[in-house]
């Protein structure tokens, strides 16, 4: 992608959608710097582009300026109309991973039901856009009723979808966290492509699989299967496709699985890790809260409560504190 568009912005320099595609390859090939540049440069000549406004996000959820990023996407959203359905929900998604790192839990759920999920129902980036928040949310402590249950009825017609890995693996996830027969049928679709598929066969069996029988576990709360599929999946999952925001649901479930098979020395770093980019973020310091407090260090356990407090407490419509648990 990054090469194709270099390689004709010499003579596109006033068309704002190539700066923004631009910007989207740089931020995937973490080149943060260029990405945002591009990305400024697309607005500064066209303030409703997209792509621009999409890779911003990006740039600035990587480098976790979660109230910047809110606030930017917050001022574009006038400018939401007339795009595909997978654009508006996608960008209204971001927001939504903005505002769970503040803890505003109601506006999460507002975004789903009002923007993210019933646009289009029967699209693949709309199912897989609403798998992903669902389980964002759950992850975060978020209590989502029965949208699995509607979601699942629209994803039931997958149950032999085996077109991209990236795509099967969340419907797979959706299937399964909705109780849906249909998630064992597409498990085996997935096998079979394992042993036949014309093209990505390797990623199938080595990837795509190992993902699908992780979620499943993690589904059904055989947190032990999941974190022993998944940590297989994980460290090649860019060959299923996707983008960084987007595979790192995986990344919180694999995580989610090793606090709930007690691995709590694993959790520690890996959150400490994911607190690099998300200092002050209301789910990654609960969870550390909770993990300090099962190692035996209680002061860094408070540490960890009061910075999710203090990130709640910034924000108006800022939620109680998230459970220690999901609830799944």
């Amino acid at each position: 992608m990054l090469r194709v568009a270099l390689k004709v912005a010499p003579v596109n320099a006033d068309l704002a959608y190539l700066h923004g595609m631009t910007a989207f390859a740089y931020e995937q090939c973490h080149l943060l710097d260029e990405a945002e540049s591009a990305a400024r440069t697309a607005l500064g000549l066209r303030r409703k582009e997209p792509w621009a406004q999409h890779a911003l996000a990006h740039v600035m959820l990587t480098r976790g300026r979660i109230d910047e990023g809110a606030a930017f996407l917050e001022g574009m959203q006038d400018t939401w109309t007339g795009l595909n359905s997978f654009m508006a929900t996608h960008l209204w998604w971001h927001l939504a991973l903005f505002y769970l790192s503040q803890g505003r839990r109601a506006r999460v759920l507002e975004i789903y039901d009002r923007h993210c999920w019933g646009i289009a129902k029967t699209y693949s980036q709309d199912q897989i856009g609403a798998v992903s928040l669902l389980a964002r949310m759950e992850l975060a402590g978020i209590d989502v009723g029965d949208r699995w249950q509607d979601l699942g009825d629209h994803l039931a017609a997958r149950a032999h979808d085996t077109v991209l890995p990236f795509l099967t693996i969340q419907y797979l996830y959706g299937l399964a966290r909705a109780g849906r027969a249909e998630a064992d049928t597409l498990l085996n679709s997935v096998r079979r492509a394992a042993e036949l598929a014309p093209t990505l066969r390797e990623v199938w069996q080595e990837v795509a699989l190992p993902a699908c029988e992780g979620l499943q576990a993690y589904a059904l709360k055989n947190f032990r299967a999941a974190w022993r599929h998944l940590s297989i999946a994980l460290p090649r999952l860019i060959e299923a496709g996707g983008s960084h925001a987007q595979r790192d649901l995986f990344e919180q479930i694999l995580l989610d699985a090793a606090i709930r098979s007690l691995r709590f020395g694993v959790a520690q770093q890996a959150l400490e890790l994911r607190r690099a980019t998300d200092l002050d973020g209301v789910p990654v310091n609960s969870a550390l809260g909770r993990v300090y407090a099962e190692l035996g260090l209680p002061a860094l356990a408070e540490q960890a409560h009061a910075r999710a407090a203090a990130t709640r407490s910034r924000h108006p419509d800022g939620e109680q504190p998230c459970p220690t648990t999901s609830p799944i």
